[in-house]
């Protein structure tokens, strides 16, 4: 027999009249955006890893936003070129007063939160891509940036071998910047890099081997679409409006990638094949359809191709993969892990061995990880852990021998931990110095690499003088680090938000856990300002989440302390 149910008390039956009014009214103003169907399901495992995940963004990120908001790292005005980092103290006062503004004008921009009732989203994805391309577009061609150092290296090799000449392949031949690589083919020291030699051969062989600006293109396209990626992956993780709309906010205001798109490396198309890649992978893990596999696994394969250090974002994926084979007890995730790992790793090695064959050469297996740690453990006359010639040294001292060159890198490190053992103040100094420099270096430079190299026209005008010489460039240097420092203070206080809220999961944690990934590797491995930048894009949809968040808090206990506050001064003074 079941039991009469109580009678609620009137009181208590108003209050929830009341909540249930205001969660229809909110959900009047803002209607669920229109995405995938998920399949929910809860897993302990999953919220032990993705916690723990949390713990660690949490720590990374939160100190860079406390110090973000205490110094500012540059790059030397008198030793421009050589790319020497300063440490500047910053006026706190002023920083956190321009931090006070931003969040009143959000504020006062909460009032019209109707606003995202009536819009249409996808007009705003496609601007924000529109709005990419003219500015990177504008950007690229009024510049003219000629590559220079590897870049230029890749550019010789790609239109050479687009017109079937393998020169620079061969030890002693004539090739860019021979001399530094005491004749060595530069793909003797780096063969990893084929993969985007093989990418830019093939896009030179349809536009044309005379200049670097096909290059260029893809780059401004591909980050086009990579924003458009990201603010998609924020509508299928959060489903909200508003927090889509502010992270598109967010990208448009992101000039760095789009200033770095002269730059003809893989960064920027490896991130965005990357983002794609991700973008297939959350979809997977929402609705179980293997659809979704194929094109993910094909876009994290050109990620890694362009960009080799884009294996970290396969870390992110297998670990993702194995939980979602947990909590949803499918073999299917862990053999389509495997199956990114044999691509991934595979696909360079046979790239490799293509152009062996074409240029009838066999080439050396080139510096190993282990050679960028202990370059990673170096000082360097630029900053702590950039770029020395350490293991480029080891490797010509052992005659391009791996297994040599490896035991003696081994031994470098060795010292160099017992250094930084007998000494912690010494370690932390070094340490610190290399995740600010790095981090905390607003600008990335994505100026930098286009200002220091020749240009096919002079710059002597327009937007290009604007921003090297200019008020354009004070003005941008000054948006980029107060911008930096409200991404990681919303970053870090959007992952203590996801957490308090439940809303870790291994959809909303992927791109955090690859920015993760990049933190840590380039804390230990080699590092410069310009490796990190394709992370930051991957911060801003969390970052907008909490925006949103603090926007919608309910702030009536800070309201009734502050009119007791009031109450009291106004009676005090009635009293004197």
């Amino acid at each position: 027999m079941g039991q009469k149910p109580k009678k609620q008390p009137k009181a208590e039956k108003a209050k929830q009249n009341s909540a249930v009014k205001g969660n229809n009214a909110t959900a009047k103003a803002q209607p669920a955006v229109k995405t995938i169907q998920s399949i929910e399901k809860t897993s302990k495992f999953e919220y032990i890893v993705v916690n723990i995940i949390s713990l660690f963004l949490f720590l990374a990120f939160g100190y860079l936003a406390i110090m973000s908001f205490l110094q500012t790292s540059v790059i030397d005005p008198a030793k421009y070129s050589s790319e020497v980092i300063l440490y500047q103290n910053d006026i706190v006062s002023l920083n956190l007063l321009f931090t006070a503004i931003f969040f009143i004008i959000a504020f006062a921009f909460k009032k019209k939160y109707d606003f995202f009732a009536k819009i249409n989203i996808r007009f705003f994805e496609i601007g924000l891509a529109v709005w990419v391309l003219i500015l990177g577009m504008t950007w690229i061609f009024s510049v003219t940036s000629i590559p220079a150092a590897d870049s230029q290296n890749i550019f010789e090799a790609a239109t050479k071998a687009a017109q079937d000449n393998f020169t620079p392949f061969y030890d002693g031949a004539k090739f860019y910047n021979k001399d530094f690589y005491q004749g060595y083919s530069y793909f003797n020291f780096y063969p990893f890099q084929l993969g985007y030699v093989l990418i830019s051969e093939f896009i030179y062989s349809i536009f044309g081997t005379k200049s670097s600006m096909p290059m260029q293109v893809i780059n401004v396209l591909s980050l086009a679409t990579a924003y458009f990626a990201l603010a998609r992956i924020t509508r299928l993780v959060f489903k909200r409006k508003s927090i889509e709309f502010f992270v598109i906010v967010f990208l448009a205001v992101c000039f760095q990638p789009i200033l770095l798109c002269t730059f003809v490396y893989g960064n920027i198309l490896g991130m965005s094949a990357a983002i794609w890649a991700s973008l297939f992978l959350i979809k997977y893990f929402q609705t179980g359809k293997y659809r979704w596999m194929a094109p993910s696994l094909a876009l994290l394969l050109l990620a890694t191709l362009a960009k080799y250090n884009n294996l970290i974002y396969l870390v992110a994926f297998v670990v993702m993969l194995i939980v979602h084979t947990i909590k949803m007890k499918k073999w299917q995730s862990v053999a389509f892990a495997l199956a990114l790992c044999v691509a991934c790793l595979g696909s360079n090695s046979l790239v490799i061995v293509s152009y062996e064959s074409r240029a009838d050469v066999e080439l050396a297996k080139g510096l190993s990880q282990v050679q960028y740690l202990d370059m990673g453990l170096t000082e360097s006359y630029m900053a702590p852990g950039w770029y020395t010639k350490t293991g480029l040294n080891t490797y010509l001292e052992n005659k391009l021998d791996n297994k040599a060159a490896d035991k003696a890198s081994w031994k470098s490190i060795d010292a160099k931990m017992d250094n930084f053992g007998s000494d912690m103040g010494k370690t932390f100094d070094f340490f610190s110095k290399k995740i600010l420099s790095q981090w905390n270096e607003p600008e990335f430079e994505s100026i930098w690499v286009s200002k220091v190299k020749t240009h096919t026209n002079p710059v002597d005008g327009g937007i290009g003088k604007a921003v090297y010489e200019g008020s354009l460039g004070q003005l941008l240097s000054l948006h980029f680090n107060l911008n930096i420092q409200i991404v990681y203070l919303l970053f870090a206080a959007g992952i203590y938000l996801m957490f308090i809220n439940k809303k870790t999961n291994i959809c909303t944690m992927l791109l955090p856990l690859a920015a993760l990934g990049g933190f840590g590797y380039h804390l230990l491995f080699e590092g410069k300002s310009q490796y990190v930048l394709t992370y930051i894009p991957l911060l801003l949809p969390v970052a907008a989440y909490a925006l949103n968040t603090i926007l919608e808090g309910d702030y009536s206990k800070v309201k009734e302390f502050v009119s007791k506050i009031n109450a009291k001064v106004v009676k005090k003074e009635k009293v004197n």
